[in-house]
């Protein structure tokens, strides 16, 4: 059976395993295609119709039919053609019986473009109960014309029925209005409504014509459609998408098919209203510092709300510390700059040696009064300064006779002028025993922790040196009063005359100490020892390390007395020089800042040794050890005690946190004995956190004493420890 009368798309079957020949009913207008019934072949066994699951036998080929197929307008008239208005496209569906069936779902196709099937996204609906369905068919434009075929392929299940219709459209002849606007002459974002109206060649308005618009510049819908009175009304905005402003004449059309109408409009030329600082917070160190050498600072002008391009903005350094310039390098005076797409003007910030806050102000080139100022500029901080680290420990007495003791450790760094450093700044540690975990730490508002904990290695004397680095400068002298490092160096000598490199002497600024390599000094020598470890990261230089710190005391207190100042130059020494390689030194700036700290160890799971230390006059405390004593001699009715740590760890104190505690029991009585008391009148009950860890060889015990009332010979003095673990150690002597 050849079906060449239909199109392509409109050949679709449904078959069965045992369909054998098809027939053609009809083409064309309200034709209707079906598949035929099965022939009889007799009896199927259950299981072998090739039915749905379960057996159940199909129903009938043949029982569904298209029974109607027209077109239709708007007000249900049947029609043989349709024009822009459009038109329905209408069947029924029925059995074999001509009832109506309902939920068939129909599937619509056109043959050809030019015709939009509409109400539908799919392209499909479904009966009503009517057994009918329908979809509208339209134009895409005014000039759509001739011969097209419509296919309705209706299936249920297994059933198909498929209907072809053929129809005419005829072309409409469209006319444009001039286009209506309502204010031609618009400020710069500003803008109106334009209208046109859509006939026919005899003034008959058109509803339904789509109409494509356009402009040159600001925005508009891409399509507008004809209303039943055949307006089409839209709003043109001066601006685009991207915020950018127009100005000047700027064309719009509406065309449709081969018309097009184009009205002009004035928009006014944008004019700045406003400048706002659009920047968030900047803060900067200081020239020098490692941090942020510049910033980019931006202020933003406006039409209204609208950005402005192009505008011209002058700007000016109106605060700043020390050397600082903007917009380029060492420049300091007013420059002017031009706003870019976005309306922004953006100025690069080059800091000085100096911190404090930067205010920059922008003014519209075309209206002096509006301008503004930048809002949280600084330039806050430096490196770290050699003498500006610190290290504190939780507690420094730790129980090393089991792992996991632990403390925090904080370093704590300021720039030469008192300042945190900037956030983010890694100070590094090394250990000589236990662990320190993580390996560095970064600061926030200058200050950073880690975590020291007690475990394998343990140093044999009880005492951990742990090493904090961080990258920095040296401290100096600053002679000549400008807050940045001018050093000297000397290129030559002639005639015992020092010939330096510029700039000249008397410009040149002084270090306090100067510093080179660093080590960690475990066995707190205060000189580097082959063996010990070195800090990776050296000068490679070769000059002795000049020591300027008595000028620095005088220029800083000079009235104190020569004790304080020789205490001061120790401390400096000790504290930010060392642990520092001799001979690794240079005049350059640029240092590994070191500060090195002593944990002491103690034993909690030993019993403390108690030493009952006697008053001499001028002459050395005599020492009794009380360890293997049963009795103690009490002078003055006055015992000093020093505790210590067990084992091997004995010139320590306790852990950190243990408690001490004495007692007496009165043992006497009779005729004229009194009530044996105890008063602790010297020294602590607890262990303190942090103590002087001292030097090595130096006994570091808590010493305490303690005032007896009323004792006497046979009575007891008991004296107790408890370290945090819960461990309670105590002894009790005969007072005699």
């Amino acid at each position: 059976m050849s079906y060449s009368s239909l199109p392509l798309s409109s050949k679709l079957f449904q078959f069965t395993a045992l369909s054998l020949a098809l027939t053609l009913s009809g083409c064309g207008g309200g034709g209707t295609d079906t598949v035929a019934p099965e022939p009889d072949l007799g009896v199927t066994q259950p299981g072998t119709g090739g039915g749905t699951d379960g057996g159940d036998p199909e129903v009938p080929v043949g029982a569904l039919n298209i029974n109607t197929s027209q077109l239709v307008d708007a007000d249900g008239n049947s029609v043989s053609s349709i024009g822009l208005e459009g038109a329905y496209y209408e069947i029924i569906v029925t059995d074999d019986n001509s009832q109506p069936l309902a939920n068939v779902k129909v599937s619509f196709a056109i043959d050809a473009e030019g015709i939009a099937l509409s109400q539908t996204t799919s392209g499909s609906t479904l009966t009503n109960s009517d057994g009918k369905a329908r979809i509208f068919l339209k134009p895409n434009s005014p000039d759509v014309s001739g011969a097209y075929t419509i296919t309705a392929n209706a299936s249920n299940g297994n059933n198909t029925a498929i209907d072809n219709l053929t129809f005419s459209v005829q072309a409409t002849n469209v006319s444009l209005s001039a286009l209506t606007v309502e204010n031609s002459k618009l400020n710069a974002g500003g803008q109106t409504s334009v209208s046109l109206k859509v006939t026919d060649t005899s003034g008959t308005s058109i509803n339904g014509v789509l109409v494509n618009l356009s402009t040159n510049c600001g925005q508009l819908p891409a399509q507008a459609t004809s209303d039943e009175n055949g307006m089409v009304a839209f709003v043109y905005k001066a601006i685009n998408t991207d915020n950018t402003l127009c100005s000047g004449n700027v064309r719009v059309s509406a065309s449709t098919g081969n018309l097009t109408q184009s009205s002009n409009i004035t928009v006014e030329a944008p004019e700045a209203t406003s400048i706002i600082y659009t920047a968030n917070e900047i803060t900067l160190g200081i020239q020098g510092s490692g941090s942020s050498a510049t910033g980019e600072v931006e202020f933003t002008v406006f039409s209204n709300r609208t950005p402005l391009r192009n505008a011209e903005v002058i700007l000016s350094l109106e605060k700043s510390p020390f050397g600082t310039t903007f917009g380029q390098l060492g420049n300091n005076k007013d420059f002017r700059a031009r706003t870019d797409e976005n309306g922004v003007v953006s100025v690069n910030l080059y800091p000085g040696t100096t911190p404090g806050p930067v205010e920059i102000k922008a003014i519209l080139g075309s209206d002096s009064r509006i301008n503004a100022l930048s809002k949280g500029i600084s330039i806050a901080s430096s490196r770290v300064t050699q003498d500006g680290i610190s290290l504190s420990f939780g507690k420094n007495v730790l129980d090393w006779s089991l792992d996991g003791d632990k403390t925090p450790v904080t370093a704590r760094l300021v720039d030469r002028n008192g300042n945190a450093v900037p956030d983010g700044t890694v100070v590094n540690f090394t250990t000589e025993g236990g662990k320190v975990s993580p390996a560095s730490c970064s600061t926030t508002d200058g200050e950073c922790s880690v975590t020291f904990s007690t475990q394998n290695p343990r140093p044999g004397d009880g005492r951990v040196s742990l090493l904090a680095v961080a990258e920095g400068e040296k401290s100096y002298i600053d002679l000549n009063e400008n807050n940045a490092w001018d050093k000297c160096e000397i290129i030559s000598e002639e005639n015992g005359v020092k010939i330096y490199e510029t700039p000249s002497p008397t410009t040149c600024d002084t270090l306090v100490h100067n510093i080179g390599d660093t080590f960690r000094d475990d066995n707190e020598s205060g000189k580097f020892e082959i063996g010990e470890f070195t800090y990776p990261l050296t000068t490679k230089a070769s000059q002795t390390c000049g020591n300027n710190i008595k000028q620095f005391i005088q220029l800083k207190f000079p009235s104190s007395s020569k004790d304080v100042k020789d205490a001061f130059e120790n401390n400096f020494k000790n504290n930010f020089v060392s642990p520092n390689k001799d001979m690794t030194c240079n005049l350059g700036l640029d240092a590994v800042v070191r500060y090195e700290r002593i944990q002491l160890l103690s034993n909690g799971n030993e019993n403390p040794n108690f030493t009952l230390l006697i008053n001499k006059i001028n002459e050395t405390d005599k020492e009794v050890a009380l360890s293997n004593q049963d009795s103690i001699n009490v002078m003055n009715q006055k015992l000093r005690i020093r505790i210590n740590s067990g084992g091997f760890y004995d010139l320590n104190p306790m852990p950190s946190g243990t408690t001490i505690s004495a007692a007496v029991v009165d043992k006497t009585d009779g005729t004229g004995s009194e009530s044996c008391a105890i008063e602790l009148i010297r020294g602590s009950e607890v262990v303190p956190n942090t103590i002087a860890t001292g030097s090595p060889g130096e006994n570091t015990g808590t010493i305490n004493t303690y005032e007896l009332d009323g004792c006497e010979s046979s009575d007891l003095f008991r004296i107790s420890t408890t370290t945090p673990s819960g461990i309670s150690r105590s002894r009790t002597y005969t007072i005699q």
